[in-house]
């Protein structure tokens, strides 16, 4: 009881500091347990875009999502410091601050105290979903840190002062990251219909006036290439041996799952359910029961937990025509689920006999008492530190086959098994010492960042996503000679390729390897 008064007391401001430091020291361990390797598929990119210096290719970027290489370009370039260093403080600040986020929202949007409050930054922070997102999607966790401070400002835009901030933050929330800007958007466009069937037509007006300004860059992303059309080429000297992603009708935003060409493909609307309905099952059963009681309307988290769940359930319902990126959706669900969960625990827990049932007559029978609560929060932070914690081989506690694509069986990998950095490379040094003019370098897209970072520009590289043979045939259709390939001495199974027989081997460092083709 002294320890619940004390949180009452201690302010908002050392809330912040609780969430940051909490949210800061977890994400650090997976970061210091691989050090000095990068952790994240992504990761590598980010190095190599923020080498390169570079935050807006052309003048037409201004409109894309650029916030973050804003911030760090300019750190790498006046700072000497490791990219893969700098990106290891990064990640988790980056995590911190969407700790402090959902601190954030709940006080001041859902109007929680302070130790409810905390509750939630703590159940968050420990979540499978949100530590996945971190591993390296550090453009959506800067998106969303953003959008969890703008959010709130929907329900006090009576002053000048919140109608500047809501401005000035829901344009970087476009500058940072697309889905940070739909969920946004959607927000915005419940809380207006809301006001309109109110009868509150003033402030309808006033949102809609201060959300024009971030509407028209998001837009303006894709409008401008089309009424004023900008011929350039991109001399990053990568060739893509694939066919890009069409779209039904053309629409962007729009994947016809059965029939993609990418690295994930679904033979059968059968193996798209059995991956849809894994990934929400390992992220999200253990929690439903807290999600299920503790539900409760609130007219932002409303327009948000409605978007994400058509956007991550679309593809069974209409699999050749959904809203793309349905994984990435699902992740995202973790921030109203968060909400719900923690009203849900604080429900059972102020309850008089310790037992509450959810609202829903379909669900009378589910019965959740204050053991259950206890024992979902202990093994929620069970599972999130074996994620960032356990490593078994090449993989960790969490290898799924149906899963696998979307959630790592261990935070502590990148693109190739935290062993093999230093073969990669090693092998990259190497061929950047021996490739003459003329040749080129086939790259999965597990490697493909490796060697934008360790091979000199001016080494032609050909991109493949799935068959070696793709990138081969624009190679010989090219006229290069020789043509290498980086892969594994054996196939360790992350990847579902293997070096054809008229390819042979270089040189190698522990299981990578150099190949060239002789055929």
């Amino acid at each position: 009881m002294n320890t619940l008064k004390y949180l009452d007391n201690i302010g908002h401001a050392k809330g912040l500091f609780f969430c940051f430091i909490l949210g800061f020291g977890f994400r650090l361990i997976p970061e210091v347990l691989s050090f000095p390797h990068p952790i994240g598929f992504d990761t590598v990119y980010y190095a190599s875009r923020i080498e390169s210096g570079v935050v807006w290719y052309y003048w037409s970027n201004i409109f894309s999502s650029w916030f973050l290489y804003a911030l760090l370009v300019p750190v790498y370039s006046t700072v000497s410091i490791d990219l893969f260093l700098l990106l290891k403080v990064v990640a988790p600040v980056l995590y911190a601050l969407n700790v402090c986020g959902v601190y954030y929202f709940a006080r001041q949007a859902l109007g929680w105290d302070v130790h409810k409050s905390l509750g939630a930054g703590f159940m968050f922070a420990f979540q499978l979903a949100i530590l996945r997102i971190s591993w390296d999607l550090h453009m959506n966790m800067l998106g969303f840190a953003l959008l969890l401070v703008t959010l709130p400002l929907l329900k006090k835009l009576e002053t000048r002062r919140s109608l500047a901030s809501f401005v000035l933050l829901s344009v970087l929330v476009v500058f940072s990251h697309e889905l940070a800007s739909v969920l946004m958007f959607a927000a915005v466009l419940w809380v207006i219909a809301k006001d309109f069937l109110k009868g509150d037509t003033g402030r309808m007006i006033k949102i809609l006036g201060a959300t024009i300004p971030a509407l028209a860059t998001f837009l303006a992303r894709w409008f401008v290439p089309l009424l004023m059309p900008i011929n350039y080429v991109v001399n990053n000297n990568i060739i893509g041996a694939f066919q890009p992603v069409s779209h039904p009708g053309g629409l962007f935003f729009l994947a016809n799952y059965l029939n993609l060409s990418g690295t994930i493909q679904y033979p059968s609307y059968l193996d798209l359910f059995s991956h849809v309905v894994s990934l929400f099952v390992v992220l999200y059963l253990l929690s439903m029961p807290l999600v299920l009681i503790g539900f409760f309307r609130d007219k932002i988290l409303d327009g948000c937990t409605s978007i994400l769940l058509i956007a991550a359930f679309s593809s069974l319902v209409l699999p050749f025509f959904a809203l793309d990126f349905w994984d990435r959706w699902m992740f995202l669900l973790v921030y109203p689920f968060t909400f719900y969960a923690v009203n849900g625990i604080w429900m059972v827990l102020k309850s008089k006999d310790g037992v509450v049932f959810p609202r829903l007559k379909l669900m009378e029978w589910m019965r959740v008492s204050k053991r259950l609560v206890y024992a979902i929060v202990c093994l929620s932070i069970l599972f999130g530190v074996l994620l960032v914690t356990v490593r078994i081989g090449d993989n960790g506690v969490f290898s799924i086959p149906t899963t696998g694509v979307y959630l790592p069986s261990t935070m502590l990998q990148n693109t190739v098994p935290d062993r093999d950095v230093e073969g990669v490379v090693e092998v990259m040094n190497w061929l950047n010492e021996r490739m003459e003019e003329g040749s080129v370098i086939l790259l999965h897209q597990a490697f493909l960042w490796w060697g934008r970072l360790y091979l000199d520009d001016k080494i032609v590289i050909i991109h493949y996503l799935v068959d070696v043979q793709e990138g081969l045939d624009v190679a010989l259709e090219q006229g290069f000679n020789p043509v290498y390939l980086v892969w594994w001495e054996e196939n360790p199974g992350w990847y579902q390729v293997d070096v054809p027989n008229d390819y042979v081997q270089l040189f190698d460092s522990d299981r990578i390897a150099a190949f060239q083709y002789v055929g």
